[in-house]
This record gives structure tokens, sequence and C-alpha cells, in this order.
């Protein structure tokens, strides 16, 4: 999905800004104002990775796993990222069997098909709690369909604004059901934040346009902090919010507030550290389906 909201003249050169879909970035993407040579392109998590490792956005967030993995061709923007430093509630794990050994004897573990970084993390939690790598018992489903997966899979993980919507449905129903929320439980082993996602600008773009990169750096840090410094800011990015999500406005403010922050500090970096010694470990180790 693309956004463009300016005309430019021949002599400039577009910028291919990467936005991600869901309403957690909000925060610096209402108060955003592109310049004249900035198209914004709206997509999920997974379809911004592939787009900037194909060479066909210059600048955009990406799941940090995607970051980690490709850190060589990417340069990694300055105090902005996507983390939670406890309960984020958009990432969880939904399951009528409980995490540990019961999940070896469920036909399938169902993973959506717009995330990369919550997958690996939920591998890597489930590896903990049962003993053994279940990514053998992972099937991908499209994203959308989350209901009718937990309904007929009996399990699913489910992010991004429909993680926000199952988890109000899940209250109101009182389903017994078995919830996970993947950063708590990251922060509760670790005592870190988890970082989701992270900003980056292809490495030979960057090296090629340094002033612009800095540019629109500090511009999308002014947003964010725009954000939460302006009542104004704050009141249309939340209606926005409301808007593209139909969620009450008190869940909204909660996870504005309370489930993310957007910065990038030493306990971030100290995260990505420890997340990347666990994809390399997860990367090393082959994973074949299992056969019921």
């Amino acid at each position: 999905m693309i956004q463009s909201t300016h005309s430019q003249s021949p002599s400039q050169t577009t910028v291919r800004l990467g936005a991600i879909s869901f309403v957690n970035t909000i925060p610096i993407y209402a108060p955003y104002k592109p310049t004249a040579d900035i198209t914004l392109i709206y997509e999920v998590p997974a379809q911004l990775n592939q787009l900037v490792l194909a060479g066909k956005l210059d600048i955009s967030p990406v799941s940090s796993a995607c970051y980690l993995r490709h850190q060589h061709d990417l340069v990694l923007l300055e105090d902005l990222s996507v983390s939670s430093p406890g309960a984020v509630e958009s990432v969880l794990f939904v399951s009528k069997a409980p995490l540990g050994a019961a999940l070896l004897d469920v036909p399938a573990i169902w993973v959506p098909n717009d995330s990369e970084t919550s997958v690996a993390l939920l591998a890597h939690l489930l590896k903990q709690s049962a003993g053994q790598d279940l990514r053998p018992w992972f099937k991908i489903y499209e994203a959308s369909d989350y209901q009718s997966i937990l309904k007929q899979g009996g399990n699913g993980l489910i992010i991004g604004d429909n993680a926000l919507m199952m988890k109000e449905q899940l209250a109101k129903e009182k389903t017994p059901l078995h919830c996970y929320d993947l950063s708590s439980m990251w922060q509760a082993q670790t005592g870190l934040p988890f970082v989701f996602a992270v900003w980056v600008a292809r490495r030979r773009w960057a090296e090629q346009h340094a002033d612009r990169l800095t540019e629109i750096n500090s511009a999308l840090r002014k947003a964010r902090e725009a954000f939460f410094a302006s009542d104004a800011e704050y009141e249309a990015g939340l209606a926005l919010a409301e808007n593209r999500s139909h969620l009450p406005r008190q869940t909204l403010e909660r996870y504005y507030r309370k489930c993310l922050t957007y910065g990038l500090d030493a306990s971030h970096q100290q995260s990505l550290q420890q997340f990347s010694q666990i994809l390399q470990q997860l990367d090393a180790q082959e994973v074949k389906p299992i056969e019921h």
C-alpha cells in the first residue's frame, strides 16, 4: 500500500520510506510530515523486510530479526525502535494447551505470515518451556484468518492489531484459553525490554545520501517527541488509531503509554545482542516438519 502526499520536481530524487501498517507506529508517523521527495509505503513487517532486502525501500522499519540477520547490508538509524518494557499486548501466543510438553501432542503450532521476529521469539520461548525445538510443528497461516485458525487449530501466534483485538475479545468472552504475552516472558527472563522493530537504511543508499539519512532520522524522532509532548498531535494520533483499528481509546492509550517505547538506548542494544545470539542458535539448527 503506497501513500504519496506530495508532488516532486524532476530534479528531486524520491526517497522510498517504509512504514508499518499496524497502529503501533502511529506515534511516529501520525505527526510526521514528509517532504516533497518522500514516498511513504505502508506494509506489514514481513513485507517491509522483503522490500528492504530487495532494494525497493531506502529507509524503513524492519523486524529486529531481519536487521540482525542482514546487518552487513543495513545501517541502523539512531534512537528509533518499536519496543516493549514488559507486556506488549500485541504479540500473543494463544492456545488450548499450556506451554510445555503438552504442545508436543498438538498437530500444529500456527504462526502468521506477517512476522519474522515474533516467530523466532516464540520458537525460543517454546524450546525453553518444552525442552526441545518445536519449530517442526510450525505451520504458517494467513494473518487475517487468526480467528478461524484459533478455533480450528487450537492455537496461534497473533501479532499487531489482530492481537490487540483478540485480547479484547478474550477478556469479554472469558474463553478458557491460555494467553501468553511474549514480550512479558522475555522481560521476566532477561530483565530487558524486547525490541520488535528498528529503523534501517540500505547501506549503499546510506553511504550515498548520508545527509538525507540524518535529516530523515531527525524528523522521525521529532515526530515521535511531538506525539507525546503535544496535546493536539496526541489527540490526532489517537483519533487515527481508533478509526483504523476500531479499538477503544482506553486500550490505545494504555498501548502507547505503557506497552510500547520508541527509543533505542543501551538496554535495547543489550537486548538485541542477546536476541542475536538466540537467532544464531536457531539458524544453525536444521528444521524438518513432523509427520503425524
